[in-house]
């Protein structure tokens, strides 16, 4: 009795486990609202303030905006990235400002993605290989991400991934001089301009710390807030066979009892 319940338990958590690793076809939007600056379970974290071009109001001229993570909150549970009701997003926009009210999200998948960027970045690098590289940069480093420092270097390599150009060798660079995405001076020496650049010198180079899905959120044509991504976690495929081996000894021990 002990054994059979102790299996169920595992069997009910397993089937758990394999939804949040699957994202959910429930819905195709999400209505979200703005909660401020990326939260890592002890409140958001802040932002750091740089100028950076293009932007809302130029796209040569340095503006200074807020450099970090956002953090969302959404009543919809029906993500895997949105499960608690709270969840972090960067961005991919960097032409519009962040509207700070509730909006309603696309909820789109890279490839999506990379057509935008083809829009607004055409050449190469592709849109395809930016998608990429992103979620190459998130399995990379995304489990370092925990602090202000370090949502806004992730952030500023979001920006130069989706938006710099690369040099001869296919490597970003936080700098003031890049003619696709450029920073000021503070920026590029600041403690998270060089760990962002650190980040994306060692780009496909570093090893994996995790195994993140990339999720578009895109505001369609309305374009009244800025575009972002989300990197959730996925289940490392080890995980995945040891939640299938539980169902099939579920399995067998039912069929057991059956037979009897």
């Amino acid at each position: 009795m002990r054994v059979s319940r102790m299996l169920s338990t595992l069997a009910f958590a397993a089937s758990a486990f394999v939804a949040l690793a699957s994202q959910s076809a429930l819905a195709s939007t999400i209505s979200v609202t703005y909660a401020g600056s990326s939260s890592f379970g002890s409140g958001g974290v802040g932002y750091y303030t740089g100028g950076v071009a293009p932007n809302p109001s130029s796209n040569t001229a340095l503006t200074n905006v807020g450099i970090g993570g956002d953090s969302f909150t959404s009543a919809d549970h029906s993500y895997d990235f949105s499960a608690t009701g709270q969840f972090n997003t960067w961005c991919v926009d960097i032409y519009h400002w962040m509207s700070t009210g509730s909006v309603t999200y696309q909820v789109l998948g890279g490839s999506s993605l990379a057509t935008e960027l083809n829009t607004l970045r055409p050449g190469n690098p592709s849109g395809a290989l930016r998608v990429a590289q992103l979620s190459l940069l998130a399995n990379e480093v995304y489990s370092l991400v925990n602090n202000e420092n370090t949502s806004a270097a992730f952030q500023l390599a979001v920006w130069a991934i989706t938006y710099g150009s690369a040099d001869v060798n296919g490597k970003y660079h936080i700098d003031t001089t890049n003619s696709g995405f450029k920073v000021d001076s503070s920026v590029a020496a600041s403690t998270y301009g060089q760990l962002a650049n650190t980040w994306l010198a060692n780009l496909g180079i570093a090893s994996n710390t995790g195994n993140y899905k990339l999720t578009y959120l895109s505001d369609g044509t309305a374009e009244t807030t800025q575009d972002m991504v989300v990197f959730s976690r996925v289940p490392e495929p080890g995980s995945i066979a040891l939640v299938a081996g539980a169902l099939l000894a579920l399995a067998w021990m039912r069929r057991g009892r059956a037979r009897q």
